[in-house]
């Protein structure tokens, strides 16, 4: 695998990756000012981000995502592109279709040209893209082939075959989206947040690669048998959607490349999308999974409501969201505070970036101090508490015990002395 453009700034990667997320919410064109305004501790890593940015700008201009066409999603198919169990794509024997939605289909497939034996999840978006993308999905595979994390379904392939049609050859995973998952078994609450824990480790190896999802929510998280999480179509939602952002509204139905429950409020005003974005759909999928509801209260339901929710209601706290009281007890304080700072309509008011939003999430698993929450003595001192239950308790029981002790003994010698 070649090295990550990251590699020669691994040890100062945190703060580098702070700054990043800042440069990231800024039009390619306001980078150089940004630069040159960096002070202080800040501008030792000016030539890092420097470095960093025009990987990123030649990512985003230079390979085929950016100039990819409209995708023409209502046209009739070709002579002889029906699909069906045993036909082929590409070197890809079709097994059984395992999905279906408004961006194309996805089949179990295995490989049949003798190569090696694997199965895979082959992607068929509904659009013919002809002979002269197939070199612009190579160059776009070994990007997304650079992410291996334990938690990320892998991108094998990708190309167009013989009819003009385009593929995408994604590991397959056999489980059942992590929403369900959690219907069916029921898990508790610090096992839900464990769950997410795998989740936004995920994240932050495709962010750490300057990847950015796009279009996380609980269909596109997997939880295998045994319990483990898989993301899927990492950096596929922007090879799927093209030119589109910036062609026609986001609310447009037919040929969207978000699930708008789980859109950021930059990507339904039609902004440039930094990591921000991720951290916001995750803070969605981890409510809706904590407590059982959306973050926010609607009426309708028309995806135009969803729309004015997402880019100005308050969303709910999610303790008054959940259904059963224990989760209300277990999510009221610091868990309510990390979610709506996650939630938050600014960019600059959420995480920095994902690594932040896990820490919180940690540390209130631990029972320490949150960063969501004012800082203040009270606080800490009832956290302090929290954790060390048995020691307070302890010491509180000396601290009564010796005067009540003293008091004890005063009497008694009082007594005696009557008696004698």
């Amino acid at each position: 695998m070649p090295p990550s453009p990251l590699s020669p700034f691994a040890a100062e990667w945190p703060a580098i990756s702070a700054l990043l997320d800042e440069a990231l919410c800024l039009p390619a064109s306001e980078h150089a000012t940004w630069l040159h305004g960096l002070a202080g501790e800040r501008a030792v890593h000016r030539q890092a981000l420097r470095t960093l940015l025009a990987h990123h700008t030649g990512n985003e201009t230079h390979d085929f995502l950016r100039k990819i066409p409209q995708l023409d999603l209502l046209a009739a198919p070709p002579p002889g592109s029906g699909l069906a169990q045993g036909s082929h794509v590409g070197a890809y024997r079709l097994i059984s279709e395992i999905g279906r939605g408004g961006m194309g289909t996805v089949w179990l497939a295995e490989r049949a040209d003798g190569m090696m034996t694997r199965r895979v999840a082959l992607k068929l978006p509904r659009s013919i893209w002809g002979d002269v993308f197939d070199e612009r999905l190579g160059r776009e595979r070994e990007i997304l082939a650079s992410l291996e994390h334990q938690h990320i379904a892998r991108l094998y392939d990708a190309g167009v075959d013989a009819q003009g049609r385009p593929f995408l050859a994604m590991e397959y995973v056999e489980g059942e989206p992590i929403d369900a998952y959690c219907h069916t078994h029921l898990p508790s609450v610090r096992e839900r947040i464990a769950l997410l824990q795998h989740v936004m480790a995920a994240v932050a190896h495709a962010h750490s690669r300057l990847v950015v999802h796009r279009d996380l929510k609980p269909s596109n998280i997997l939880v295998t048998p045994e319990g483990q999480v898989k993301l899927l179509d990492f950096g596929i939602a922007k090879l799927l959607e093209g030119e589109r952002t910036r062609e026609t509204a986001l609310t447009e139905l037919g040929g969207r490349a978000l699930t708008l429950d789980y859109a950021s409020p930059e990507q339904i005003r039609g902004e440039p999308l930094g990591t921000a974005s991720d951290v916001y759909s995750v803070a969605v999928v981890a409510f809706e999974l904590l407590a059982g509801a959306k973050p926010y209260r609607l009426k309708r339901g028309s995806a135009a409501e969803i729309e004015e929710a997402i880019a100005s209601a308050q969303p709910l706290r999610a303790s008054d969201a959940a259904s059963s009281s224990a989760d209300r007890r277990e999510l009221r304080g610091d868990l309510d505070a990390i979610l709506n700072r996650a939630l938050k309509k600014a960019v600059s008011d959420r995480y920095p970036n994902i690594d932040a939003l896990a820490q919180d999430f940690q540390r209130q698993q631990r029972g320490e101090p949150v960063q969501a929450r004012p800082d203040s003595t009270l606080y800490r001192s009832q956290r302090f508490i929290g954790r060390h239950r048995l020691r307070v308790s302890m010491a509180l029981a000396v601290l009564i015990s010796v005067p009540a002790g003293g008091a004890m003994s005063a009497w008694q010698w009082r007594v005696a002395r009557a008696e004698e």
